[in-house]
């Protein structure tokens, strides 16, 4: 791969270090390149002396990735362009001599993408990356439920909140394990609005302004009730705020399941913020 897009335009070397810092992750056992084609709306050039490679997932093609692709491909005028659509099983490659035909092709392709979309894109993590001493702060969280048995008495579950071991992150009961109601709020959310969002404590998460981003993003709170485990996570989403504000954000959480006397199960969400830019 000689050339990576990403969404909003932006070119990338898909071998240089500040696109697997942008992604976040440093290990040599997954092809970054071929992840972010398939999952984060980038597409790839490969360039040859007598032809181009065109990589793209047509579901996941957006409008400034698409322009970016066609001012390379003018500027570069390939002899033949080979277009191939990733995330689509048994689909030939498409071999098209005329510049004209490729982008009326790959036009095809970005009309197949929403215009705008809301769902999260969350990664599963291993929780042997605490051991970096940039997470020492997520490790003595992940080190205090341990001591704890991850168990904690019903009146002292405001004390967990409030406890900066557990970084003023997320705290979510989860009544009968089938619904998700927040009982406190990330302290970062008063950083970007000053609204004050503690009158939506003991809400579902349905009933709340950013229900498209809350929804996705709390599947992972029932996962490890259910499993009374850890979970480490790297979340990338548009978030929007009550006053109307929209943040694109990137973060790492360490998700705890607490236990009651009786069967009340709640999940401390342990934040540490990698990005967050204003869309």
């Amino acid at each position: 791969m000689n050339v990576l897009v990403g969404p909003d335009g932006r070119v990338w070397n898909p071998y240089g270090y500040e696109f697997v810092r942008y992604l976040g992750y440093m290990g040599r056992d997954v092809n970054l390149a071929a992840y972010a084609i398939r999952n984060l709306g980038f597409a790839g050039l490969m360039i040859f002396p007598r032809y181009t490679r065109v990589l793209v997932k047509p579901s996941l093609f957006p409008m400034p990735c698409f322009e970016r692709v066609l001012e390379l491909l003018l500027r570069q005028e390939p002899h033949r362009t080979v277009l191939e659509q990733v995330g689509r099983a048994h689909t030939p490659l498409e071999v098209i001599i005329s510049l004209d035909d490729v982008f009326a092709r790959l036009r095809h392709f970005q009309l197949a993408t929403p215009e705008e979309t809301h769902a999260p894109n969350i990664m599963q993590l291993s929780l042997a990356r605490l051991s970096r001493a940039k997470r020492s702060g997520m490790q003595a969280a992940l080190l205090a439920w341990r001591a704890a048995q991850g168990y904690v008495a019903t009146h002292d579950i405001q004390k967990v909140a409030n406890d900066p071991v557990f970084g003023g992150g997320a705290l979510a009961w989860l009544p009968n394990k089938d619904r998700c109601v927040i009982e406190a709020w990330p302290k970062t959310y008063s950083q970007f609005d000053k609204s004050g969002y503690e009158r939506f404590h003991g809400t579902d998460i349905r009933d709340l302004p950013d229900s498209k981003y809350l929804m996705p993003t709390t599947r992972s709170y029932f996962n490890a009730a259910h499993e009374q485990a850890p979970y480490l996570e790297l979340v990338e989403a548009v978030l929007t705020l009550e006053n109307g504000s929209r943040y694109w954000g990137r973060y790492e959480r360490l998700l705890l399941p607490w236990r009651t006397r009786g069967s009340d199960i709640f999940i401390t969400s342990v934040p540490r913020i990698r990005l967050v830019s204003p869309c």
